[in-house]
C-alpha cells in the first residue's frame, strides 16, 4: 500500500518586506535579483548600516539579510539593538547572516547577537530559500512570509515546497 503524498507548503512572499544590509553593491543586487524569483517584492537595499537601521525604526519588517563583516562590531550591534529595543514585531525578525566571512569566531558573534541563521557566501539559491523557509516555518517569527489562507490557491501561487 502506498503512502499518501505529504501537504504541500505553499508560501507566498509578495507581500513580505525585506531588508537587505551589505557594503557590496553587486552582493545586493544579486541577492535582490533571487529574492525577486522566490517572489519577493517590497525589498529594501541598504549599502549602510545607519539605512538599514532607519528602515528597521521606520516599517514593519519580515525578513533581514546582512552581511555584518564590512561593519565590524557594529553589525553585530545592530542585530543587538533589534533584539533589545521594543521596536513592535520587528524586534523578533528573522536576521539571516550571509557573509563570506564564517570563522568560529564570527558564527559565535552571530548566535551571540542573536540572528538566525548564517549563510556563507557564496551559496546556492536553494540554500537560501532553504533558511528563508526556515525561519518563515519558526514560531513567532512568521509575519508575511507565510501566505495568509485566501492567498494561498490549490493551483500553486506562491513558491511551493514538497
Amino acid at each position: 500500500m502506498s503512502q499518501p503524498a505529504p501537504p504541500q507548503t505553499t508560501f507566498n512572499f509578495s507581500r513580505a518586506s525585506v531588508v537587505l544590509i551589505d557594503a557590496n553593491q553587486l552582493c545586493l543586487q544579486v541577492m535582490t535579483g533571487i529574492l525577486a524569483g522566490f517572489g519577493f517584492r517590497k525589498m529594501q537595499k541598504c549599502l549602510d548600516l545607519s539605512i538599514g537601521t532607519d528602515a528597521v525604526k521606520r516599517q514593519a519588517v519580515d525578513l533581514i539579510l546582512l552581511d555584518p563583516a564590512p561593519f565590524g562590531e557594529m553589525g553585530y550591534d545592530f542585530v543587538r539593538w533589534m533584539r533589545s529595543e521594543k521596536i513592535g514585531s520587528n524586534a523578533a525578525a528573522p536576521v539571516i547572516i550571509v557573509t563570506a566571512f564564517t570563522s568560529v569566531r564570527m558564527i559565535t558573534a552571530c548566535r551571540r547577537c542573536g540572528a538566525d541563521y548564517v549563510i556563507a557566501k557564496p551559496f546556492s539559491t536553494s540554500q537560501l530559500l532553504e533558511r528563508i523557509v526556515w525561519v518563515a516555518e519558526s514560531e513567532g517569527r512568521r509575519g508575511e512570509l507565510v501566505a495568509p489562507a485566501e492567498v494561498v490557491s490549490s493551483n500553486g501561487s506562491g513558491v511551493e515546497l514538497w
